[in-house]
This record gives structure tokens, sequence and C-alpha cells, in this order.
């Protein structure tokens, strides 16, 4: 063990310095072979000085006077380099240590050139050039003067201490090399945690029975898996696992053995592990061992495990990483800086030492090996990003920038005292930079320091071909931006400008305001032609220690004064830019920039600008008018830092006693706190709304923090409140706090009665910036609100807050559209093209649907332009709610008039009247047929059909009936009738869907896949492919029988006519024998029964002796005989017209006595026609049908009028089919 770690700690000792002297060795071959052929011999160069530097311990050697080549030479065998320059404090060091040495002046030699490419400075020992101090006008433009110095003497403008740029051996006055001894620039590699990583696709060293695995590493956070190294598919590695070392043994990560000590964050560690399979294991740090390795646990495995994601892709998984856990799992990607990995055994070794600080290769130290770098970046041992600085200059452009994805892209610009703004644009150099929509790279920005994506002030993105970043009042000293390109760069242009405000008037020019002193009779005597300086009057106020806020503020005379204060300098109301700054601006990642300047106008003289958080500094005030102000008065305000800034000063509420006023600004806190006795039925705390934005975090017993708290309220503006039931006696602790600022606000803390939330189901109507508090509701239940805007608006915003549980909210209203979309098509389509007609301007309103974002009960929804009318709003307790409170605020638009709310889609047109327009339209000839050439421009659901498709039966024609098939094809119709109902693709309710009417059948709760009781565009595709269709164009009827065998084809009861009577089948009595021959012969049984009828009576009159019916008795069987049973005139009323026949029923002769009288209550109809057209009346009972196929009797009466009864068994009276 030990031979093998101190042969691996040599070898990589030796690599290294081999690589470093090989690579400066080369970049140093051009000013070798350039040297003067006159200049002195090297050996002839002396040391005349060494000195150490105390601020960085490093030892410089004084050379004798040469070239900057030679004394480069020099340097290297001195183990250093030409001095590299980090800051002024080095700088001026050298200047106080080498340049008057020996009371002689000395300009010096410095490790900085551009030889190798003219304008691309690097420093002799390869550290990236970011630290300069350019003497005026340099470096020059002289393609010669390629090496720096510094100025010992002044060089015409040229200061002492600056530097200037020299040919290599100046012949006019001697240069003496400066010599940093040190090992040079060393370069390692960060990895983000998230996919970066370096992938070594090359055959490596059999490591099966021997292996040692080091590496350099530096984290700020060790928690979770950070894969340093691992081979192939789940072989040998080396990782961090929540600080400590683990090595990759096998394939369960839970079996992986781990060292019994970690390592510290943010410093370098080396870390390794030996590993002697089956024999020997051990983790060391920094050197010392961290820990013995069971004996089973020292397997190598061999990286081809087989795992699913290399199975299925088919790769071959045998890649060595670095920065990520193998081939295996996507999974585990390290988080930090790694330097030097190597893994060796006692023969062979491969090492990473990554020495090119560029690039996105990185070649081994043994047997070049090659690693492509994935995303990882170069940096310094200290983090700095690796990367050659170009400085940008205002008002001028840096053009022909370029770029690959992953460069580190570095500028930097000087921002000068007294600088008002700073802006910073970017574009690409075509003229359709505008339509490029991509994000082209990431920029960062930090001032004093150099920004990367971990670490910085601001981040800003190139979108629409386009970044654009400003700064109000930026901070003198330097400001970088680092650019990395998300794909490659060409002809990238950067645009600088900075405003430097002119210098303030002397202090005994302007007046002084002091804290709550008011300076009255303030009078401008403005007007027409009036000079600008005598149409302002200037102040001005001394803070001498921190404030929370400073207000300045006119009140009383008369006229119109405006009010402006700004630090560093006077505001300037007359210039360019000015009265348009907001008091912050905010981004998501750097928070806000420091306010420094505030703005008030407008008609009268009350006025007040205020700012927060200042230090001691002067701040400068302006008075000023665009007419006349006459005897106003101005004062100035100054809330110096609270008291209760910490959680142990916090001032305790009276209860009911308001506190305040109170201000307060991005990072102060203030603690208050509230002793709650025993019976309490509800505390509550509130906030009297002021201006601006507060937070309030309230916690029993100890001090609440952002993420640490019981109750909380973060409604929008200053009116927070917390309320709540049954609070625990105790004393509670309140926190007050701002992302932004707030002022003139009250806080009051109270106890109340108890509160119950009710709610009957009746939505409950919300008011602009009115909150509904104490809301509570179990899981599941929904609670509905709404919003009804009277006009337009700028924003709607909808948020949540407080209490407990977890919910979410959905809006549902209109918004204003412009019609951008179309209106930048057109442009973008060429809007001269095709005489298309430009769009419309004209704003319509358009239905959205809403889902809010954030976490519990903090919800936000944020509509923009929302349209006048009502919005829905639904509250969906995800959990159990308790003391939520609801709030809605908006802003009217003063720009955009109301408009009328879109009308619901209707179905206008269905399958059958998309087929009969096509067929009325294509049908060129009218002969009701459609030819392959009128076929061609059938279009069904805006598809073209091709002639086959409609020539169902292939009779090279195409008849209506086809059309009406495929255009009535479910998929057709489901398609057909949803774009109508949905023409923007949204969704559509099943409410809606079902109550169209359909040839075909759907079932749209089956569709529904995500349960939310409405249908998408793509739920319908879906549907479409999966339906059957039902509607047959062929079966009109629908009964299952085409049209060309069905008799009757548009009755779907009937289908045949088997005795060809014209009645079928179905409703026939006899279905097999005509009506005409039944009809003939119930007419002649009718004529029978009458002339029984009449003998009967004419033999029962000549006997005497046979019993005497009386005529009621006769009538009545009469009617039975007859089948007339008390509905003697309807028999006749409803019997069809028989065939004619010579019968004259008037002329029978009827016996003088009149056996046969008419009942009393009988009603005789003498109109005809009346009982012609009269409802027909039930069959008698004792009538007998026939028996249907479903069971059913069946009966057709009265007979050969169509009209058929039917009942169950004769037990049943007749009723109607």
């Amino acid at each position: 063990m030990g031979p093998l770690h101190d042969r691996n700690d040599n070898m990589n000792q030796y690599s290294k310095s081999l690589l470093l002297v090989s690579i400066f060795l080369i970049s140093l071959s051009a000013p070798l072979l350039s040297t003067n052929v006159e200049a002195e011999d090297v050996s002839d160069i002396a040391v005349l000085h060494t000195a150490i530097n105390p601020y960085n311990n490093n030892t410089y050697h004084l050379l004798s006077e040469a070239s900057w080549g030679e004394s480069a030479q020099v340097a290297l065998g001195l183990d250093g380099f030409l001095v590299t320059v980090d800051d002024q404090q080095e700088n001026q060091w050298l200047m106080d240590t080498f340049a008057n040495f020996d009371n002689l002046s000395r300009h010096l030699w410095i490790g900085l050139s551009d030889f190798n490419s003219e304008g691309d400075y690097r420093w002799h020992d390869g550290t990236p050039f970011l630290y300069r101090n350019w003497g005026a006008e340099q470096p020059s433009a002289n393609g010669e003067e390629d090496y720096v110095h510094i100025a010992s003497t002044n060089m015409g403008n040229i200061m002492p201490g600056y530097w200037n740029d020299l040919e290599d051996d100046p012949q006019y006055f001697p240069v003496y090399g400066v010599v940093e001894v040190g090992p040079g620039a060393d370069y390692a590699l960060r990895f983000d945690g998230i996919d970066d990583k370096i992938v070594i696709d090359e055959d490596l060293p059999n490591y099966s029975e021997v292996i040692e695995i080091s590496a350099m590493v530096n984290m700020v956070d060790t928690s979770g898996l950070n894969f340093i190294t691992m081979l192939g598919d789940y072989g040998w590695g080396l990782y961090i696992n929540n600080g400590n070392l683990g090595y990759s043994s096998e394939y369960s990560i839970s079996r992986h053995p781990t060292s019994n000590v970690s390592i510290n964050t943010d410093e370098w560690t080396h870390v390794s592990v030996i590993i002697e399979a089956g024999i020997y294991g051990e983790f060391f740090i920094n050197g010392e061992p961290a820990g013995l390795i069971a004996i089973e646990d020292t397997n190598i495995p061999r990286g081809d495990f087989g795992s699913n994601d290399c199975y299925q892709s088919g790769a071959d998984c045998d890649e060595l990483f670095i920065g990520k856990m193998g081939a295996g799992c996507d999974c585990n990607y390290f988080s930090g800086m790694i330097d030097n990995v190597t893994i060796s055994n006692s023969t062979e070794s491969t090492s990473w030492q990554f020495p090119e600080g560029e690039g996105s290769l990185t070649a081994g130290v043994y047997e070049n090996r090659t690693g492509e770098i994935d995303g990882a970046s170069w940096v310094m041992p200290d983090g700095t990003i690796v990367a050659q600085a170009v400085e940008l200059f205002s008002e001028q452009e840096l053009s022909g920038i370029s770029g690959q994805v992953g460069d580190q892209l570095l500028f930097f610009i000087e921002i000068g005292p007294l600088t008002s703004s700073l802006m910073i644009d970017a574009y690409h150099e075509s003229e359709d930079f505008f339509w490029d929509e991509g994000e082209k790279f990431d920029a960062y920005f930090g001032h004093g320091y150099i920004p990367n994506s971990w670490n910085h002030d601001r981040h800003a993105t190139m979108e629409w071909g386009f970044m654009f970043e400003q700064w109000s009042w930026p901070d003198e000293g330097i400001l970088w931006m680092v650019i990395v390109p998300k794909e490659d760069l060409e002809n990238l242009v950067i645009y600088s400008y900075m405003e430097v405000a002119d210098p303030p008037p002397e202090l005994d020019e302007m007046t002084e305001l002091i804290n709550g002193i008011p300076v009255t009779d303030q009078t401008i005597e403005g007007g027409r032609g009036t000079p600008q300086e005598e149409r302002i009057l200037y102040y001005y106020v001394d803070v001498t220690e921190n404030l929370s806020t400073l207000t300045v503020k006119t009140y009383n005379g008369n006229g119109n004064v405006d009010l402006a204060i700004s630090w560093g300098t006077v505001p300037d109301p007359f210039g360019v830019f000015f009265g348009f700054e907001d008091p912050f601006f905010e981004d998501e990642e750097m928070g806000m920039e420091e306010q420094k300047s505030a703005w008030d106008g407008g008609p009268g003289n009350e006025h007040q600008v205020t700012l927060y958080d200042l230090e001691p500094a002067i701040y400068y005030v302006a008075a000023y008018t665009f007419g006349r102000a006459n005897d106003f008065t101005i004062a100035a305000s100054l809330t110096y830092e609270p008291e209760n800034i910490e959680p142990e000063d916090a001032i305790e509420l009276t209860p009911g006693i308001p506190y305040g006023p109170l201000s307060g600004y991005d990072g102060l806190l203030q603690y208050f706190k509230i002793n709650v006795p025993q019976g309490t039925e509800r505390l509550e705390v509130d906030l009297n709304p002021g201006f601006g934005e507060a937070s309030l975090f309230m916690k029993l017993a100890e001090a609440p923090t952002y993420s640490d708290f019981t109750h909380n309220s973060n409604s929008p503006g200053a009116g927070d409140k917390i309320g709540f039931n049954d609070p625990t006696p105790g004393m509670w602790y309140i926190l007050l706090e701002t992302d932004m600022v707030f002022g003139e606000v009250k806080i009051t803390a109270s106890f109340e009665d108890r509160y119950v939330w009710q709610y009957d189901g009746t939505p409950i109507q919300l008011f602009n910036e009115d909150e509904v508090s104490g809301i509570e509701a179990p899981a599941g239940e929904s609670l509905n609100f709404f919003i009804d805007l009277e006009k337009p608006g700028d924003y709607l915003s909808i948020s949540t807050y407080g209490g407990s549980g977890s919910l979410q909210l959905e809006a549902i209203g209109n918004v204003i559209d412009f019609g951008f979309d179309d209106f930048f098509d057109f442009f973008e389509d060429g809007f001269g093209e095709s005489g298309r007609q430009r769009p419309s301007a004209d704003p319509v309103a358009e239905q959205v649907s809403v889902t809010s974002n954030g976490d519990g009960t903090e919800q936000n929804i944020l509509i923009n332009l929302p349209a006048n009318g009502r919005f829905e709003i639904t509250l969906n307790a995800l959990e159990d709610i308790s003391e939520v409170s609801i709030i809605a605020s908006w802003v009217y638009s003063e720009f955009i008039d109301p408009v009328d709310e879109p009308k619901e889609p209707m179905v206008t047109e269905d399958c059958r009247d998309l087929a009969t327009k096509e067929m009325t339209s294509k049908d060129i000839d009218g002969d009701g047929l459609l030819s392959e050439a009128e076929a061609k421009t059938v279009v069904i659901n805006g598809q073209s059909l091709q002639f086959s498709e409609l020539d169902l039966n292939q009779d090279s024609e195409v008849e209506f009936a086809e059309v009406l098939q495929i255009s009535c094809n479910c998929d057709n119709e489901i398609e057909f009738i949803f774009n109508q109902l949905s023409p923007d693709n949204r969704e559509v309710s099943i409410e809606i869907l079902s109550s169209q009417v359909y040839e075909n059948k759907f079932n749209f709760f089956e569709t529904d896949t995500d349960s939310n009781l409405r249908i998408s565009q793509s739920e319908i595709e879906i549907l479409a492919l999966l339906c059957s269709t039902t509607f047959d164009a062929f079966d009109g009827d629908g009964d299952g029988v085409p049209d060309v065998d069905d008799l009757f084809p548009n009755d779907p009861d009937e289908s045949k006519d088997s005795d060809g009577d014209g009645v079928g089948d179905n409703a026939d009595l006899a279905p097999s024998v005509a009506n005409d021959l039944i009809y003939s012969a119930g007419a002649i049984m009718a004529i029978g029964l009458l002339a029984m009828l009449v003998l009967v009576s004419r033999n029962s009159r000549n006997k005497d002796n046979q019993i005497t019916w009386d005529s009621e008795q006769q009538f009545d069987m009469s009617d039975r005989m007859m089948q007339m049973e008390n509905n003697n005139q309807e028999i006749f009323k409803e019997t069809p017209d028989l065939p004619k026949q010579n019968l004259d029923y008037t002329q029978i002769s009827q016996p003088d006595n009149n056996l046969i009288e008419t009942p009393l209550n009988a009603v005789v109809e003498e109109n005809l026609f009346e009982q012609l057209i009269a409802e027909p009346s039930a069959p008698p009972n004792q009538l007998l049908g026939m028996i249907d196929s479903n069971g059913m009797e069946v009966l057709e009466y009265p007979i050969g009028t169509g009209n058929k009864w039917q009942r169950k068994d004769s037990t049943h009276p007749w009723s109607k089919n």
C-alpha cells in the first residue's frame, strides 16, 4: 500500500510540472525566436534584489536589464514566471519595492503580452487577464508593441505606476524584469450538479486486481450523492455521500462502503481510495486514513452490469465519467469543483490534471486519452471563471463577437463617479434578429467580482434576438459581465451607454433641510422665457448615520411645484433622463437595485418623495416648476433605524391600541409581541393600510422567520391581517418585513369574539382590495366567488394567503385580445404579398381559464388585460383549510374601452348539412351525381378526399348517400361538431357536447381522461380514432334494411308488403291477403246481418204468444250483434270508404211500428264531415287481434284507417300504438 501510494503522489507531481513547463515553453517560443540578436546572453542576467510580498507571501526577484523574452526565460529557470499583477495593491507594492530600488528609477517588465494574438493579452503564467492598469491611451495600436511594463516615471501622458506596451527589446531605455516564484496558473472544472460531466470514451488499463482512485474536490454543499468518477455501467467509482467518501463496489448504493470521516466544505480536499481485490481497502482524506473497507466489499466491478438504460439504448456504456454516476443512471451529478483525477495501479496510471484552461476537450497525462467536457466550467482554484476579459466603453459598439456552447465570454466596464445611469444591450448583427425568439445565451453580472451561474448580482437572457439591462446610479467601480452561449454565437454586438451627472453646486449655494424643521415662504417666479436655472431651487440633507427613511415634502402656497431627491448630485428635471425612475427594479434572482432617487409631480404644491435604507451621505433635493410656485413650504423628515430589529428587542403591543406609524424596506426586520391570556377566543393582528408591500409572521414563544412560523399573511399591499380562534395562551412573537418598501402603517393586536365561517353555496362577490377572511372548508369542497369589472383593466390579481391547509384557485373570464399574433404573422409573411390585408387592431374579448400558482394556501392568479364583465372564481380545498383569506385587486385601464362579451359558439351545421352543401356546390352539371372530376374538390373537415374514398360502391360515380356516409362517419361528425363549439381549440364541457344531436353514438365520460368534465382537442382526436360508426346513409329509416330492399325506406317499423296492398306487414291484419278483399267481404257480411235483423223483427211482431222484448233490450242486442255497443254512430263515422256498390240504404223500408227504436240518450250526428275528422275511439274489448313477434295483441281499427291498437291480452283495454 505505502509504495503504491507514494509512487502515485510522485507521479502526479511530476506530470503536473511536466505539463506546465511544456505549455509555457511553447507559449514563450514566439518571443524567444524574435529576441534581438544583439541582446546579452541570459547567463549575464543577474538577480538584483529579492523580496517577499507580505500580502500573498510570494517571493519576487528583480532582474537586471534585459528584453522581455530573455527575462521570461530566466524566470522559468528561477521556478517562476514574470510577475502576474492581480490587483492595485500588488501593483503598488511592486512600484514601492522595485521601481526605485537602489535609488535608481527602473521601468519593470510584467508578465503580460499579446504576442500570440494581437489584442489578446495573456499573463506569462497562464492566469486570465482580469486586473488592468493601463496608462492614458494605452495599449497603443502599434503591432510591434506586444510586451507590457510598469512606468516608473512620467512618459508623456503615462503617469508612474501605470502600464505601457513596448517592443520586446527597446533600445531607448532599459527595462528590468520582475519574477514571481510559484507554480503558475492552475485550473479546475466546476460542475453544476444538474447535468455537467466529462466523458472519456477511450480504452483504459486493466484495474481488475488493484486500483487507486484520487481527486481534489471543493464543495459548497456536501449533502446527497455526488459522484466524482465512475466507470461504465455501475463499475468502480469514487463519490461523496453526505460528506463521507463512498466507493462503488457493486450495483446497490446502499451496500457501498463509506468512510468514517467527512470532508469540509469550501476548501480543497484530497480524497482517495485504495482497493486490492479481496485483500484490502481503505479511504484517505488529505493523506490521512479515513476508514478501512471490509474484505467482502473490496470488489472492483468492471462496469458491465447491463442496466435497463444501457440495454434499451444499445449503447456500449463502457466510458469513464467524471462528475456523474456512470452510464447506467442519469443521476447523482457532482456539485462543486474537481481537479487532478487519477486512476492507477502498481504498473499503469491515467490522470486528468485539466491544464488547458479553455475549450471543450481535456487531455489525460498518460497515453493522451481525451475527455469531452459537457457543461462544466473552467475556473481558477478560487472559483473564478477562466476567461480573457474584454473592456466595454460607453457609446461604443463591440461587434463580431462569437462563441460556442459552454464558452465563458468575459466583459467589463469601468463605472466612474457620478454615473447616474448605465445601459448594456446585446443583439445579433442581422436584419431579422428581432424574429429570433430563442434564448441564445445567459448573461451574469457582478459588481466588483467576476460572476458566474452560481454567484451573481443579476441574471439576464437573450430573447427575441435582444438583451437589454439598465442600472440607476450604479456604484463606482468595475461591473463584470459573463456571457454563456446556449448555442453557437456569431456576429454578436454589445453596446453600452453611461450617463454621467454634473457635479452638485457648492453646499453654501443651497439650503440645508434639518429634520422636522420646515422652510417656509419658498417662491419660484417662472413663466414664459424664464431660464431653467431660475425655475429651480436646490436643497440638501446631511445624513450622518444610517436611516430607515428620508422623506421630503412640499405643501401650502399656490401654483405648481414639483419635487425630486437624489444621491450623488442634484436632480436634473430639465435634462433628457428624469422623472421616470421606478423606486425599485425587481428581478427574481437579483432582488432589488438600491434606490438612489425619487420624483413626484403633478398639479398643486403637495408632493412627497422618499428614499429608504440610507447610508451616511449628502442627499440633494430640487423643487422646480414649469410655471410658477408661490409661498410653498418644504420640510424633511428623517426616520432612524428602529430599535426592534432583533427578537430580543421586540416591542410589546397593548391589546387594541395601534402602534406606529411604521415604515420598512427590503432587509429590515421588525419584531413585536403580544401576551395572550387564558380564555381568549380569538387573536387578530392587523396592519392598517398605508402604502407599499408588507408581510406578517407569527409564532408562539419564539421569534418567527421566513421559513419557521405558525401563522403568516402575505396579501398584496400593506394591509395584512392574521386572525385565528383559540390562540394558545402565552407570548406570541410577530415579525413585520417586506421585499420592497412600505410606509405610514400602524400595527394593532386585539382580542376578539370567536369567528365562525358560514357558506351557503351562493357565490360571494369580491370587491377591489377588500379581503374576505376566516374561510374554512373540508377537503374536497369548492367555494365560489365572482368579480364584476365595469370596464377593462390593466391587470387582475386574485390571491389567497394565511391559515392552514392546501387549496387551488381557478378563474374563468374574458381577457382583451388585440390579435398581435396575427399582426406579427402579417409582417413575418410580408405585408405587401398577395394583397393580404393588415389584421385589425380592434380589441376583442376572449375567454380564458387560469389555475393558480403557489404552495399550500399561498396561491395567486394574475391576469393581464382582463375584459369587462364577470370572472368566476372557484376555490378548491385540496386539504382541510381554515382561517384562509382571499383578496382581489385590479386597476382599470385608461386606454381600452369596454368590449362586447364573446358569443358562445353554437353548432349551426351538422354532418348532413355539410354533405348537402358539398354535393350541391360540386355537382356542376346538376345531374345529382358527382363525376370523378367534380369529386376532386369535395372537402370534409378541411381534408380533400380521393375519388376512391368517395365512390363506396365503386360504380365510377358518387351519389349523395356516399358523400353523406363519409361526412357522417363518427370521426368526421365529432370533429365537425367540436370545431364549431371550440373554434380556438379550447376545452368544451361534456354538458354542451352531450346536448348536441348526433347521427352516431358517443360516450364523452369515457373520453374524459383527466376527469375534469371537459373535453379537449387531444381527447377528441383520441375519440375520433376509437369511435365506431353506427350511421348508415344507405338505410334512411335506420331499421337495418338497406333502402334498396326496403319497401318503406322512411318508416323504421315497416320494410315488407307481402300481399302488395300498400300496407306494411306489421300493420296489416292479414299480411298475405289484400285489404280490398277484406273490405269487400266485410261489406257483404254487414248487408247479410242487416237482412237477418229485418227478418227477425218481422217474425217477432207476427207471433203474439212470443215474449215481446222492449225496445232498449232489442237495441242492446242489435248493438252487440253489430259490435257497436253504445257507439253505433262512431262505427259509421270511423268506417273507411268501401268500394262503390249499388246499394242505397235509404230505400230499405222499415215497419210502421218501428220496433227498433233509438235510445233517448243516443246522440244523432248529422254532420258527416265532423264524424270523419273526429278522433277515433277505442275498439270494443270483444274484438280480437293478431299476436305480433313481441307477444302483443295488435288490431287495426276501424279497418282500413291505418290506426293501430294494441294490448297485452283480452283482459286489458285497447290502447293506441
